[in-house]
């Protein structure tokens, strides 16, 4: 309830936020998430709205289900979604309600960005897989740990978005927003991911933050939340 409570608090809070002009010098709570993706960036300007759209019900391990971004968000602290093939593709329509719980914790300017197709060769070539779970985490080792190396198959960009297809397998990565932090800080990206088995035993479905290296040398990480 707590949760419900703050995102409900976070939408009334940054309802005036959304149309004012990005300036995070001016007030140092407030951060700048440039949005590339149209239903990220309009689900953030009508927030208090999407928060209660009503969604496909998913279900929980401790009996309920959700069917809007606060029940999940409630649900999320205390039990897990079920492990079903058809709950996985029912969650797919969550990595929302994911998006908007990575940013709206604190004020923050929902500005329209657009796309970039660098973060797609970035996520395509530097993206350690080993830092989150996907089908492909398991073949991954200190050898090989990028998309490149582990999927074979032609990349395709479009936007900030790149994805491999092969006979048995569909992966896709898309930045669908970037939180500028300000004061130095580097930046980091939203990014979601589709990861889908052709022979139906897998479909995730997931947000993640990914962080840029520490050394110039060093490659992206993710993870559920900025640092």
């Amino acid at each position: 309830m707590k949760r419900w409570i703050a995102l409900v608090s976070a939408a009334m809070a940054c309802a005036a936020l959304h149309a004012a002009p990005a300036n995070p010098g001016a007030d140092h709570a407030v951060g700048v998430v440039h949005v590339t993706n149209p239903e990220l960036l309009s689900a953030l300007q009508n927030l208090k709205a999407s928060l209660t759209a009503e969604r496909t019900p998913l279900a929980f391990d401790n009996g309920a289900s959700a069917k809007n971004c606060l029940e999940y968000s409630d649900l999320l602290s205390k039990s897990q979604p079920v492990e079903s093939t058809r709950n996985f593709e029912i969650r797919s329509e969550y990595r929302l309600c994911d998006s908007i719980r990575v940013i709206a914790g604190k004020p923050f300017v929902a500005q329209k960005a657009a796309a970039s197709g660098k973060q797609g060769k970035t996520l395509y070539e530097k993206l350690d897989l080993r830092s989150f779970p996907s089908s492909l985490r398991n073949r991954a080792d200190g050898k090989k740990h990028t998309l490149r190396a582990l999927l074979p198959g032609t990349p395709q960009s479009e936007g900030s978005a790149v994805q491999v297809e092969t006979p048995e397998q569909f992966f896709r990565l898309e930045v669908v927003g970037t939180i500028d932090h300000g004061r130095g800080h580097p930046p980091e990206w939203i990014v979601w991911v589709t990861d889908e088995l052709k022979n139906g035993t897998y479909r995730g479905y997931s947000n993640i933050v990914v962080h840029p290296p520490r050394a110039a040398s060093g490659l992206y990480t993710a993870a559920a939340s900025p640092r």
